[in-house]
């Protein structure tokens, strides 16, 4: 007999995931009104460690301090969020972006807008995507047990 599938997806230990549960601060302001799906994205621009392996195929790994990145908040030009963006200027000052999930907290104490973000004008949704440069992106976990 095959095995009752909606009563093994009661079983499993995933919790059901909650946008709503998601937190993301610009200056210590809460972030509202996002574009679609994403609301942010991370993405590192090096490598934690990294391989040097010589003509006979020895290795070594070092360890690497350099935490910098891009966080970008995919948002709804209708926001404030985006009001206030525009209102910092290209590269006028650090700022502060923390952002807490059921599952991680990522945070950064430096981040600059380098540049302004392209623009879509037109029939849909008016969204931008705001790309942060950051000195240090810190990553940790904050699943709730």
């Amino acid at each position: 007999m095959a095995s009752n599938l909606a009563n093994q997806a009661l079983e499993d230990d995933e919790p059901l995931f909650d946008a709503a549960d998601v937190a993301i601060y610009l200056d210590n302001k809460l972030v509202k009104y996002f574009n679609g799906n994403d609301m942010a994205q991370i993405d590192w621009t090096t490598d934690n460690a990294t391989l040097d392996i010589d003509a006979q195929g020895a290795g070594t790994a070092v360890k690497n301090h350099d935490g910098r990145g891009t966080i970008t908040l995919h948002l709804n030009r209708a926001s404030d969020t985006w009001q206030d963006i525009m209102g910092f200027g290209v590269s006028t000052g650090y700022h502060k972006i923390d952002i807490s999930t059921p599952y991680e907290h990522v945070y950064a104490g430096k981040a600059l807008l380098t540049k302004n973000p392209s623009l879509a004008i037109g029939g849909t949704a008016q969204t931008v995507d705001a790309a942060f440069s950051c000195v240090n992106i810190a990553l940790e976990g904050n699943k709730n047990k």
